[in-house]
């Protein structure tokens, strides 16, 4: 006698199971997008702050002024950096005088960073103004204070640089960070 019974799954069995696995990717995605923007509004944020440092670190190292810039088109749109020169312009790739570049020895550093990097997160300031320096003096690294709010559909963080240079981060709807 032959043995008759087919080993493997029927159709309806793998169209029942593609149909599950199709609700279950749905149900994914939107949760997924929303972990991307979080993590995009909080790396944002944490760049934020460390090139604030950064630029302060410089002014007391190196005994000169140092001016961080902020360019804002519109609320999408946005870059940051910082110089030696007031007004540095992150916009720009060349390595003119108004470009976000330090010297160290015989290098020229470049300190910017772009919207591009962090999709879907805004900037702006407390002000409507378009370009907001803050300055660092290499004497106690003191600053023009100056808050900078990130924001998407995760949450805001807002990057608050204190009159004595230091930075933080509080947020508002944002777990892992104090609340504002």
């Amino acid at each position: 006698m032959e043995d008759t019974r087919h080993t493997g799954f029927t159709l309806v069995e793998l169209l029942v199971a593609l149909a599950l696995s199709a609700l279950l990717a749905g149900l994914a995605v939107p949760a997924m997008s929303r972990v991307i923007d979080h993590a995009r509004l909080r790396a944002a944020g944490e760049t934020l702050a460390q090139q604030l440092q950064f630029a302060r670190n410089h002014a007391l190292s190196y005994h000169t002024p140092v001016f961080f810039s902020v360019i804002v088109d519109d609320p999408e749109h946005w870059c940051f950096g910082w110089s030696e020169t007031a007004g540095c312009n992150c916009n720009t790739d060349s390595a003119g005088p108004s470009s976000c570049t330090t010297s160290h020895g015989n290098q020229r550093l470049t300190h910017r960073r772009r919207s591009t990097a962090f999709p879907s997160v805004r900037l702006a300031f407390r002000n409507a103004r378009r370009l907001r320096d803050i300055r660092f003096s290499p004497l106690r690294g003191t600053a023009s204070a100056g808050t900078l709010s990130l924001s998407n559909r995760t949450g805001i963080l807002r990057v608050i640089t204190s009159p004595l240079g230091r930075t933080r981060i509080c947020a508002i709807d944002q777990p892992g960070y104090p609340p504002c």
